[in-house]
C-alpha cells in the first residue's frame, strides 16, 4: 500500500498546527502556577485579563481559563488561530478565551489587559531594534498601567561555543500520529545579533508521511540590549527568574549560561 504524501506547499511548521501541537506539547501547570504567583507578587491589583502574543496552537488559551482567567491570544498564522479557536470551542471555553490573527510588531487592542505573557523565545522572531520597540510599545498600550509583561527568552552565551550544541532531536506521538523533530542552531551573527536555526520535521499520520526542513531567524539576545529596548518600549524590569522559578538578581551578569529566563516587566505607560 502506497502512503499518501502531504502536498509540499503545506509543509511549513506554522502551517501545520496539529503537528506543531503534538511536537511541542507539554505540561504547563508549573508555568501557570509561576505566572499566577508573579501576578500576585508584582501587581497591586487583581489580574483577571491576560494577553498572549504568539499564542501558537493555544496551550495557554486552553489552560488559563481553568484557573478563572480571561485570555486573548494572537498569532501571525491564520491556521494556528483557527486551530486554537476550534480547540477552545471544543473545550467549552469560548466565553473565557479566544485567538485572533495579529502581527507582534503592530498589534494593539482597545481593550486593556492586566497582564501579558510570551513563552519559549517567541519574542526572538522580532529581529530588529525597531520591531522589538514597536512590539513593546504596542503591548504597553494594550495593558493597564502597572500591568505585567512576562517574557521568556535566553540570552547569548558569554562563550559562544556554549551555543554550539549538538542537534536537539525529540519524538512525540499522539492519536496514531508520530513526529520526529530536530532543532539545529547552526550560525550566529554577532554583528547583527541574529541566531539561525534549521528545523526539521518528519512524521507519519495514519498512512500519510511528511518531511520538511526550514530556516528560523531569531534575535540573539544580550541582556543590556533587552533591558534598554524594554525601557524604550515602556517597561521596567521588576524581577528575573530561572527555569526552576528561582530569582536571579537583576543587576547580576546575565548570559546564556543561565539558560532561558523569565523577565518580569512592569508597564510604565505613556509610551507615545
Amino acid at each position: 500500500m502506497t502512503e499518501e504524501v502531504l502536498a509540499e506547499e503545506e509543509l511549513t511548521l506554522y502551517n501545520l498546527p496539529k503537528y506543531y501541537d503534538i511536537a511541542f506539547s507539554r505540561d504547563v501547570s508549573g508555568e501557570i502556577n509561576f505566572y499566577i504567583s508573579c501576578f500576585k507578587k508584582y501587581c497591586n491589583f487583581e489580574v483577571k485579563r491576560i494577553l498572549e502574543p504568539a499564542c501558537g496552537s493555544g496551550v495557554f488559551l486552553l489552560t488559563f481559563p481553568k484557573y478563572g482567567y480571561y485570555i486573548t491570544g494572537y498569532d501571525l498564522s491564520p491556521k494556528m488561530v483557527e486551530y486554537a479557536n476550534e480547540k477552545i470551542e471544543e473545550a467549552g471555553l469560548s466565553h473565557r478565551a479566544k485567538a485572533v490573527v495579529g502581527d507582534m510588531v503592530t498589534m494593539k487592542f482597545n481593550e486593556k489587559f492586566d497582564a501579558a505573557i510570551i513563552a519559549i523565545n517567541s519574542l526572538g522572531y522580532l529581529n530588529t531594534h525597531q520591531e522589538i520597540v514597536s512590539h513593546f510599545k504596542a503591548i504597553s498600550e494594550s495593558l493597564v498601567k502597572g500591568g505585567l509583561y512576562i517574557v521568556e527568552i535566553s540570552c547569548a552565551c558569554q562563550n559562544l561555543e556554549g551555543e554550539r550544541k549538538l542537534d536537539e532531536t525529540w519524538f512525540a506521538e499522539m492519536n496514531g500520529i508520530k513526529i520526529e523533530a530536530t532543532w539545529n542552531p547552526y550560525h550566529y551573527d554577532t554583528k547583527n545579533k541574529l541566531r539561525y536555526v534549521k528545523f526539521r520535521m518528519r512524521g507519519q499520520d495514519n498512512g500519510r508521511t511528511f518531511e520538511f526542513e526550514e530556516e528560523h531567524k531569531l534575535r540573539l539576545w544580550y541582556y543590556e540590549d533587552f533591558k534598554r529596548l524594554a525601557q524604550e518600549g515602556g517597561f521596567k524590569i521588576a524581577a528575573i527568574y530561572n527555569q526552576e522559578y528561582q530569582p536571579i538578581p537583576i543587576d547580576s551578569h546575565i548570559t546564556g549560561e543561565l539558560g532561558a529566563l523569565y523577565y518580569i516587566l512592569v508597564n510604565k505607560g505613556n509610551t507615545q
